[in-house]
């Protein structure tokens, strides 16, 4: 497996394959990424109870925690009797956070039937229940090991290649380093979250107080001042110049430069040209 897969295709492909959502989680147990984004239909109904929501949380814990007390991987099922399996990812020898797969049952009727109930219980209607319960992915018995020893190696792939970040003084430096290189293409809190394995409050957190400057902030003046150097040195038009330098938007571009420089792309570029 090459070492520019990037984190979010790996996962993207095993969903593709298994059909089982598959997600990253730092070691503070965030989510960092995950692979459909939002929970199974089932999940997502019964998790609307608050108390649902912090029982799973509070499931889910558990499971991380023992993962990194024991390091290895740790197959359980929720108190809704799903599938769930967490693993480890390390980052040159220190834990960096976790890979896990879920949200799913096996084939068989009596653990259809079983999570049916459980969903009967807290929705207050059966048939809705047994409807959402349909929802969720069936998977043969015989794959299911087959599955947790392919999650296993992604963890071990992560690992191997150091692709998931620990939460380290450079990290700041980092981002910035990113952004400066690559302010043209898209750039979201999303996407730098999933690319340096932390949740996006770690990611804000830490560069406000090392820059003093929110990261999007930071990625609108990187892009207006290499607009600033095009509008001065070339014949670009003002569209042209906003795609390449990452807004996409020649409205918004307009507006936040002339916000920036007090004065319209326009007529800045006249102002310099007499100059």
């Amino acid at each position: 497996m090459p070492q520019t897969v990037e984190i979010r295709e790996i996962l993207k492909d095993f969903y593709k394959i298994s059909g089982i959502r598959i997600s990253i989680h730092d070691t503070e147990f965030n989510e960092i990424y995950s692979c459909p984004s939002t929970a199974s239909p089932f999940c997502k109904c019964l998790q609307e109870k608050s108390e649902v929501q912090r029982d799973c949380l509070k499931n889910d814990s558990a499971a991380f925690e023992k993962v990194k007390a024991t390091g290895e991987v740790y197959v359980y099922k929720c108190r809704r009797g799903l599938y769930e399996a967490v693993a480890p990812i390390y980052h040159y020898g220190t834990l960096s956070g976790y890979l896990m797969m879920g949200q799913f049952r096996d084939n068989c009727e009596a653990s259809l039937e079983y999570i049916t109930s459980k969903g009967a219980n807290i929705i207050g209607d059966k048939q809705k229940a047994e409807e959402l319960a349909l929802t969720v992915n069936a998977i043969d018995k015989k794959l299911i090991d087959s599955y947790i020893n392919i999650m296993v190696l992604l963890a071990e792939y992560l690992t191997g290649t150091n692709r998931l970040f620990t939460h380290n003084e450079k990290l700041p430096q980092l981002i910035k380093e990113y952004i400066n290189k690559n302010y043209q293409d898209k750039i979201t809190l999303s996407i730098l979250s999933a690319k340096f394995g932390c949740c996006k409050a770690t990611l804000t957190k830490c560069f406000k107080k090392e820059f003093d400057i929110s990261i999007m902030e930071y990625l609108c003046e990187v892009r207006l001042k290499a607009a600033e150097g095009l509008i001065v040195k070339t014949r670009k038009s003002f569209k042209e110049i906003s795609n390449i330098c990452g807004f996409y938007d020649q409205n918004y571009f307009s507006k936040t430069f002339t916000r920036y420089y007090g004065s319209s792309p326009s007529n800045y570029r006249k102002a310099n040209l007499k100059k």
